[in-house]
């Protein structure tokens, strides 16, 4: 008798004989069944990554453990090398993915100086800043909560001393630094016991300044650039944040998303209130909401800046992560020529008399300071009346979904007909990454999701993620390990032609007999990609995919049997059809991996051939094929005993599925 198929068993007996789990339970086994596949097709069908996969990688050259838990860590990568350094506690471990080779781990410890720690765990020094410096690493870290700063060269720790404003005291702190030639700005307090309320401050430059303490409500800093506009003096800083609403309605949300402008050349002010303090701080608001569908996201996860091509800073796409109360998320573009003109045209909120000159948030050339009048305005009602929204006709979201993203990083690239695409690459709090490709201009762009990654071999949370555009790589890691993921990944589109063309990958496409990358394929070689969003599969040279290779299974009559069909795209339709009828349907959402069709007691009509089919859109291909084949009456005792031992554990195997089913919905 051929071997059932994976998951499944044959039970030849008949059904009075052996009663299944199921059975003695007292309900129903249709109704049983019926519940599960009414639960199960339950979910958002096409919001989310057509297919899952689980990068294994090649053998020894993308993962490395790190050989304990690192609940904290930091992660640095210079695009072009094939180092990653990653800080965790009282060292940093140094990481070669040297193409070809074994990916190589070597550490270098960094303790602690034994500061005012409180207890055992307080006393490790925890690194939470790596930055490139000259021909090495500056390393700073907590150290027992007296933060301090190294200088790592060709894998030497020497101690520059205590850094306060490089470290937080503790490594839960929410901190930000940003370093722009010799200047440096954080966010991160000085003193541990006073001074608790959040600033932005200039730490190593002309002069040290900071924000006033009324103009952000409990900020969590999400990411900071300087831009470098036309003339020199009007270079700016911008940074992103969210704060808590002041409007305490109980019907508005908790949190509020912003983003501030800061001029770098700000001198302070000429009095003695605002001479240590930024004179240019305004915030505006910025807003993510699909007004269609009455979805708000109000709360800032992530941001990532896409530069110009052409070097246009005001065309830099600004890529923003939020997410609502009920942890669904939407992905709002914006760019950085709205924001300027927001923060250089708009009224001031709650501000109603004439604006001083110069106006509140103006870069003033020739190093001259801020009038103390202008300031004070400012200081007042530092929130313009304008939002940011996003970028296109509708100021919409880009895209929203029922998954959780926290991180976010975008690649510009070309297909091989020269088409641009812009792919994400999203981090979930479930530990994986989806890729989804956006095409077009924005007021015509399409958006795809068309892949989720494991990347680890023990699944668990990114902690960190970094892009390297020039080694077409994904850097990321967890507490247990480092992973290093390739932006293509072809090999996981399988069944043919038709599948690797029904991926809409923009680095994949069809080489003679196999889905390659495009920067793998010999230049005399022209790769197959589809111009058709809509029916990819069209281009494909033979018109009708692979047939699935027939399978065959011999059971007795009156036996229970099911027949499992893997759910490859999350966006097609499967469908068990048995002579011309369907005998069962899985649609987009459904939350098992497999469309089972379940046989409960097989009769006469019911031999014969079964396929699995699957429908996308205009794509039809046949998933499985199965031929359920009449039993001999000799092999009928054999079976009888085999039946017995087999049906307990079938059903219970089965049980948990149907029982998850009913318990999520």
């Amino acid at each position: 008798m051929t071997p059932p198929p994976p998951g499944c068993a044959s039970l030849g007996a008949p059904r009075a004989s052996v009663p299944s789990p199921l059975a003695r339970s007292g309900l129903p086994l249709r109704l049983l069944l019926l519940l599960w596949t009414v639960a199960a097709s339950q979910g958002h069908p096409r919001n989310g990554p057509r297919i899952s996969a689980v990068w294994k990688g090649h053998a020894g050259q993308d993962h490395v453990d790190f050989g304990l838990a690192e609940p904290h860590t930091v992660l640095f990568h210079e695009p072009g090398s094939s180092s990653v350094w990653v800080g965790g506690r009282s060292k940093v471990y140094v990481f070669d993915f040297s193409k070809g080779r074994n990916a190589s781990m070597r550490t270098v410890n960094i303790v602690s100086t034994k500061g005012s720690c409180r207890d055992k765990q307080d006393c490790k020094n925890y690194i939470t800043l790596l930055e490139k410096q000259g021909e090495g690493l500056l390393v700073c870290g907590t150290n027992a909560r007296r933060p301090s700063c190294w200088t790592l060269v060709n894998d030497t720790a020497e101690l520059l001393g205590e850094r306060r404003g490089y470290a937080p005291f503790s490594p839960d702190e929410n901190s930000l630094v940003l370093f722009d030639g010799s200047e440096v700005y954080s966010t991160i307090r000085k003193q541990e016991y006073n001074g608790k309320i959040p600033r932005f401050r200039r730490i190593k430059g002309e002069i040290e300044l900071y924000t006033s303490d009324t103009v952000m409500q409990n900020p969590q800093f999400i990411k900071a650039t300087i831009v470098h506009q036309d003339q020199a003096y009007d270079d700016k800083i911008y940074y992103f944040f969210r704060e808590d609403n002041p409007d305490k309605n109980p019907e508005a949300p908790l949190n509020v998303s912003r983003v501030a402008q800061l001029c770098r050349g700000d001198q302070g002010g000429e009095s003695s209130l605002s001479v240590s303090k930024w004179n240019t701080f305004l915030k505006a608001m910025l807003v993510c909401s699909d007004a269609t569908s009455n979805k708000n996201f109000n709360r800032l996860q992530d941001v990532f800046l896409l530069p110009d091509p052409n070097g246009q800073w005001r065309d830099t796409r600004v890529y923003g992560v939020f997410s609502n109360p009920w942890n669904y998320s939407a992905v709002c573009v914006y760019s950085l020529g709205d924001i300027d003109k927001v923060f250089r045209t708009s009224s001031l909120k709650g501000y109603h008399s004439d604006l001083p000159n110069p106006r509140p948030g103006k870069c003033l050339p020739d190093r001259q300071p801020i009038p103390t009048e202008t300031f004070q305005v400012a200081d007042s009602h530092p929130e313009v009346v304008q939002r940011v929204e996003p970028t296109g006709p509708l100021k919409t979201p880009l895209f929203h979904s029922k998954y959780h993203y926290q991180k976010v990083v975008v690649h510009r690239m070309h297909a091989s007909n020269g088409e641009t695409f812009h792919v994400l690459y999203l981090t979930t709090d479930k530990g994986t990454i989806h890729k989804v490709v956006e095409s077009g201009e924005r007021e015509h762009s399409l958006v795809f999701s068309i892949l989720e990654i494991q990347p680890f071999h023990r699944p668990a949370t990114i902690q960190a993620m970094s892009l390297d555009s020039d080694r077409r790589k994904l850097y990321v890691n967890s507490q247990w390990e480092v992973s290093q993921v390739p932006l293509d990944l072809c090999e996981v589109y399988s069944r043919g032609c038709h599948g690797c063309l029904m991926a809409r990958d923009p680095y994949c496409g069809w080489n003679q007999d196999r889905c390659v990358s495009i920067y793998s394929s010999p230049k005399s070689e022209p790769v197959l990609q589809s111009i058709n969003p809509a029916e990819p599969h069209k281009g494909c040279p033979n018109p009708k995919p692979e047939q699935a290779p027939l399978q065959k299974v011999s059971l007795a009559q009156n036996s229970r049997y099911y027949l499992s069909c893997p759910m490859e795209s999350r966006h097609a339709t499967y469908s068990w059809r048995h002579e011309n009828s369907v005998e069962q349907s899985c649609e987009p959402g459904h939350q098992s991996p497999n469309c089972i069709l379940f046989i409960e007691n097989l009769t006469d009509l019911q031999y014969g051939h079964y396929y699995c089919e699957a429908q996308e859109g205009s794509y039809l291909h046949e998933a499985q094929h199965w031929q359920l084949l009449r039993e001999d009456g000799a092999m009928t005792s054999h079976l009888l005993g085999r039946a017995r031992a087999l049906a307990a554990s079938l059903w219970l195997g089965v049980l948990p599925t149907l029982t998850l089913g009913l318990l999520v919905h």
